[in-house]
């Protein structure tokens, strides 16, 4: 491949030297690149503008920038891949020792696909349907102050009730997320499953649950005192989306769309999670 897109959420220092050793690479060895800096910010709802001719999306930052392309990105198989300049980057390939070696590998077109399936959002109060590569969250408005009680059923069939701070829905790229923060279970990431967490549940018998690529989730949200006007927000990969009232419906499923990585190390799943879990 030969013409790429490279995306940044912001630009610090550290983000223009590695913008700029990867746009010179590239040019010295025949590719082209076009930049966009503006379009991939938490706050921005506008799509990721990606011409006809791209065959390739280098984000620079960490995993938040590759689910935000992941998120903006939809109508187009292209391959992504990261560059991690922060933490974890369980996401990036590429990181701040081996960026020429994984430029060559795309130039001279030595990388794998690798497809990761994405969730559905469908709220009762929007006509919009939001997506996410890692999870959909349903927490508090004001977090931390209150408790919500959800009721959350399977394929129509109710599957508990809790009093909790929330319920998160992931992927199994979204395992290693959120979900691993609320004590979720961590999945490969080519398993074909959604998973469901409850973020700390007032009750001793709440577990994690593993369901099928299948199946649908609804979320309710119900009155705990008479008086209450319960609501919650609905977060997409870390940005909030929609709200969630009583009475409505928030409806969770596979979406159609499938997010594409390139994959430049030949490093096992496993092998990755050991090394990441050894950094924190």
């Amino acid at each position: 491949m030969k013409n790429f897109l490279i995306v940044a959420r912001s630009f610090s220092d550290t983000h223009e030297k590695y913008i700029n050793l990867i746009r010179d690479y590239i040019k010295a060895h025949g590719g082209m690149c076009i930049l966009d800096l503006d379009t991939c910010s938490d706050s921005s709802e506008e799509p990721i503008s990606v011409a006809d001719d791209v065959e390739c999306i280098i984000t620079v930052g960490g995993d938040g920038t590759v689910v935000r392309v992941a998120q903006n990105v939809t109508n187009r198989s292209i391959p992504i891949v990261g560059l991690n300049c922060g933490h974890l980057g369980y996401l990036c390939d590429m990181t701040v020792d081996n960026v020429e070696h994984c430029l060559d590998q795309l130039l001279n077109d030595n990388y794998k696909i690798d497809k990761r399936m994405m969730l559905e959002g469908d709220c009762s109060n929007d006509s919009n349907k939001y997506r996410a590569l890692n999870d959909i969250v349903v927490a508090p408005v004001a977090a931390g102050l209150y408790v919500l009680n959800l009721t959350v059923k399977v394929n129509g069939i109710q599957l508990y009730n809790h009093n909790c701070d929330g319920l998160i829905v992931a992927t199994p790229t979204g395992s290693t997320a959120y979900n691993l923060s609320a004590n979720g279970p961590i999945v490969s990431p080519h398993a074909d499953c959604i998973i469901l967490t409850p973020i700390n549940p007032h009750t001793l018998n709440s577990r994690s649950i593993i369901l099928a690529s299948t199946d649908e989730v609804e979320v309710l949200i119900e009155t705990r005192h008479e008086e209450d006007d319960p609501q919650a927000n609905i977060v997409y990969d870390g940005t909030l989306r929609q709200v969630l009232k009583k009475g409505e419906t928030l409806r969770i499923y596979k979406s159609k769309t499938t997010s594409y990585m390139a994959m430049l190390e030949n490093v096992n799943f496993l092998e990755r999670i050991r090394a990441r879990m050894q950094e924190i």
